[in-house]
C-alpha cells in the first residue's frame, strides 16, 4: 500500500470506476430446449439452481500511472479489477484481474499485459467420475499473457496488432477440458472527425484441448479443440443533445470449426458454431467526473453438424440479452 501511495504521489495518475446493474436473461447460456426442461422440471437434477436469469451487480476499477523515462516518451502502468456478483446465482460470482505495462515511442507503442480469472462457473454438467445422475459445477481458471503493438501513421488512423497466449485450467473433475490457445488480432480505427470514428478488426484463435492427446477404450473422450475466425466492427459517436453523450455501436461475428477426428465425440465431431453479438453503450456526461452508462447486448449462437447424428442445434443453440445501467466516475 505504501508503494502504491508513493507511485501515485510521484507519477501522474488517472482512474475510472464503474458500478452497474445488469439484467441477464440467460446466465448459463442454455438453449430453448434446456430452458423448457428447467421450467417444466424435466430431469430436474440437471439444474441445481433456482433461476436461469439474474441481476448482476458489477464494479470495474481501472488505475493508470504515467511517467516519462525514455526520451520524454510516456510509460504507463495500469491495473484493472472487475467483480461481478449474481444476486440469486451466487455461485456464478467471479473476479477478473489484469495488469499492463505500456511504452510509447511516439507514433507507435508496445504494451504487455497479464489477465487472470481465478474461478469461473460455466454451467452444470454430469460428474464424469460418478455413475449416478450427479450434476456439479464446471469451474475453470482463465489466465493469459498478451502483447500489443499500436501504430498511428496519421493522426486519424490507428493500427493494432495483438497476440495472446492463454490457458484454461478446469477443476480436477473436468480436467479433460484443460486447454491452451493462441490468439492473434488485427484492427484499425479510422477517425472521420472529432465526433465519429470506425473500428474494424479480424481475429484468429487456435485452441488445443489437452484431451486431444488422450486415448481410451472405455468411452468417448471429449476433444474441444477448434479454430475460430472473428470479425468485429464498431462505430463511435459523440453527440450533444440533453447532455454530452458518447455512443458505441458494435457487431461481432465468430465462426468456430471443431477439429476432432474422433467420430464417437458426438458433441464436437463435425460441429461448426456461428456466434453473433450486437452491443450498444451510451455514456451521458452528468457532471464533471461522472457519466451515466446505459448498455444493451444481444448474443446468439447457431451450431450445426452435417456429420454428427446428434441434434447439435437443439442442445447448443442459445439466445441471450443483457440490459444494464450504472455510473462511471473518472479523474
Amino acid at each position: 500500500m505504501n508503494l502504491l501511495i508513493l507511485l501515485i504521489a510521484v507519477w501522474d495518475y488517472s482512474y475510472r470506476f464503474t458500478t452497474d446493474f445488469i439484467y441477464d436473461n440467460n446466465v448459463f447460456s442454455y438453449s430453448d430446449q434446456y430452458i423448457d426442461d428447467f421450467v417444466n422440471s424435466v430431469r430436474a437434477y440437471r439444474f441445481p439452481f433456482e433461476t436461469y436469469d439474474d441481476l448482476i451487480i458489477g464494479s470495474n476499477l481501472q488505475l493508470y500511472l504515467r511517467n516519462k523515462f525514455f526520451d520524454q516518451k510516456t510509460t504507463t502502468i495500469d491495473a484493472n479489477v472487475k467483480t461481478s456478483h449474481y444476486v440469486l446465482n451466487n455461485q456464478k460470482d467471479y473476479l477478473r484481474l489484469s495488469f499492463g505495462l505500456r511504452q510509447s515511442f511516439g507514433k507507435c507503442a508496445i504494451k504487455i499485459s497479464y489477465q487472470i480469472v481465478p474461478n469461473y462457473l460455466i454451467r452444470y454438467y454430469k460428474n464424469p467420475q460418478a455413475q449416478n445422475s450427479d450434476y456439479i459445477g464446471c469451474e475453470v481458471k482463465y489466465h493469459n499473457l498478451a502483447g500489443k503493438l499500436s501504430v498511428k501513421p496519421k493522426p486519424s488512423i490507428r493500427l493494432e496488432l495483438r497476440y495472446k497466449r492463454g490457458w484454461d485450467n478446469y477443476i480436477s473433475v473436468f480436467d479433460l477440458y484443460d486447454a491452451s490457445y493462441h490468439n492473434i488480432n488485427l484492427g484499425s480505427q479510422i477517425s472521420i472527425n472529432e465526433r465519429v470514428a470506425f473500428w474494424f478488426g479480424y481475429g484468429y484463435k487456435s485452441l488445443k484441448n489437452d484431451s486431444a492427446s488422450i486415448t481410451t477404450g472405455l468411452e468417448p473422450t471429449p476433444d474441444g479443440s477448434y479454430s475460430q475466425h472473428i470479425l468485429s466492427s464498431e462505430i463511435k459517436l459523440e453527440v450533444n443533445t440533453l447532455a454530452p453523450t458518447r455512443i458505441k455501436l458494435g457487431y461481432t461475428y465468430g465462426f468456430k470449426n471443431f477439429a476432432t477426428e474422433f467420430t464417437a465425440d458426438s458433441m464436437h465431431f463435425g460441429r461448426q458454431d456461428h456466434t453473433h453479438k450486437l452491443s450498444t453503450v451510451a455514456d451521458l456526461k452528468m457532471f464533471i467526473g461522472m457519466y451515466l452508462r446505459l448498455s444493451f447486448l444481444w448474443q446468439w449462437r447457431n451450431a450445426a453438424s452435417g456429420i454428427s447424428p446428434v441434434d447439435i442445434d437443439r442442445i447448443k443453440d442459445y439466445t441471450k440479452y443483457k440490459i444494464g445501467a450504472g455510473l462511471t466516475f473518472y479523474h
